[in-house]
């Protein structure tokens, strides 16, 4: 009788003894084989995951060690919920809008033709997804224009991509701006060097990267697709779009993007009021793009925990309650409470709105999913 070994040491001569002798046992040899480390690699899955979770529970032990979580609470009620509620909602709605926006435009442009309604509907449903797993969310958005307008799934990830870079830029270009009027250093780490460095690297990247499919038909590019990485970006079906597009695609996208970046940037200090305190706008759009910038690095789960961590360090020493600075100790446990409910609120809200949207959402015809009677 064939088992399935569980071990992972598991022996060539152990493998081959296992050999099957008829079909049953084929199909359980294949999928024993499959399990196994030399033909799969679950532990770096599992470490993708688990790594930046344990990374956001220190940094929240970090935190409750300096801000008792019992300072957080009482900073906490502090706030106008009902004030604060429809601050979040109409900060929601302000990104759906753009974002969809850009999603209508440009799906429409380089995968298939969908109106205004069906981006809404398509992208509530995916916030769901979102907080389970970004990029599952982005196959689910592929897979609905693929089953309701046989729109090609590499043709809608790679305008996803084409947006996600966009946005990226956008904020590189709102911390470059910031830094160029200070600098800024957190304990001995200068921030304004790293970014200096680091934007010449991808702006020429992106530059780079937007010339070479601008001229992947000439002879020279197919020239170099002997080389690995050329000749894997020209197989590639994800970045066929970045073949269409062109310079008009490239400036439409910022002047799309750049009101929903403004309101990511500046929405926080909208929340704060609420709890009836400030932070002078010169200092949420000097620090603000930093703190995006390093919560996009793949850390932490969504940035939490390193979004919270540098609002706290950054903006301690600015809060004011009627043009009064307030202590950093009274202010760390403000910016705490109030950083995790607003990012809180937003999943929340998303979650809502998700699921008004995939009750919306004709579910038999797109998804395929039969409802119970």
């Amino acid at each position: 009788m064939f088992t399935r070994v569980h071990c992972g040491g598991i022996t060539q001569r152990q493998f081959s003894c296992c050999a099957p002798t008829n079909c049953q046992d084929l199909l359980i040899f294949i999928d024993t084989a499959r399990s196994l480390p030399y033909f799969s690699h679950p532990v770096k899955k599992i470490l993708k995951t688990v790594i930046p979770l344990a990374i956001c529970v220190l940094i929240f032990v970090f935190i409750f060690r300096k801000i008792p979580p019992a300072k957080a609470w009482e900073a906490l009620q502090t706030s106008n919920i009902p004030l604060f509620i429809f601050v979040a909602v109409v900060y929601f709605f302000w990104v759906h809008v753009f974002d969809c926006l850009a999603i209508k435009h440009f799906i429409s442009r380089f995968s298939a033709p969908i109106s205004h309604k069906e981006s809404w509907l398509v992208r509530g449903v995916t916030y769901i997804m979102m907080i389970i797993n970004y990029h599952a969310a982005q196959g689910v958005f592929a897979y609905y224009f693929k089953k309701t307008h046989k729109a090609p799934l590499s043709k809608t990830l790679g305008t996803m991509a084409f947006i996600s870079i966009g946005d990226l830029i956008l904020i590189l270009t709102s911390a470059l701006i910031a830094l160029g009027f200070t600098n800024v250093t957190y304990q001995g780490f200068d921030f304004r060097l790293f970014v200096l460095r680091l934007a010449p690297i991808i702006y020429l990247g992106y530059g780079l990267f937007i010339l070479f499919w601008k001229n992947a038909d000439r002879p020279v590019i197919r020239k170099l697709a002997r080389f690995r990485l050329v000749g894997w970006l020209l197989r590639h079906n994800l970045f066929l779009i970045f073949r269409e597009a062109k310079l008009g695609d490239y400036l439409l996208l910022f002047v799309l993007r750049i009101p929903l970046i403004i309101a990511v940037i500046g929405g926080y200090n909208l929340a704060l009021g609420t709890f009836g305190f400030a932070i002078p706008w010169s200092k949420i759009f000097l620090y603000n793009p930093i703190i995006m910038l390093i919560a996009t690095l793949p850390i932490t789960p969504a940035g939490l925990g390193t979004g919270q961590f540098f609002t706290i360090q950054f903006f301690q020493n600015h809060v004011s309650h009627s043009n009064l600075l307030i202590d950093p100790v009274s202010a760390a446990s403000l910016l705490l409470a109030s950083s995790l409910i607003w990012f809180l609120a937003n999943q929340i809200i998303k979650v809502i709105f998700g699921v008004v949207c995939l009750i919306w959402t004709n579910t038999e015809k797109a998804w395929g999913i039969r409802r119970k009677a």
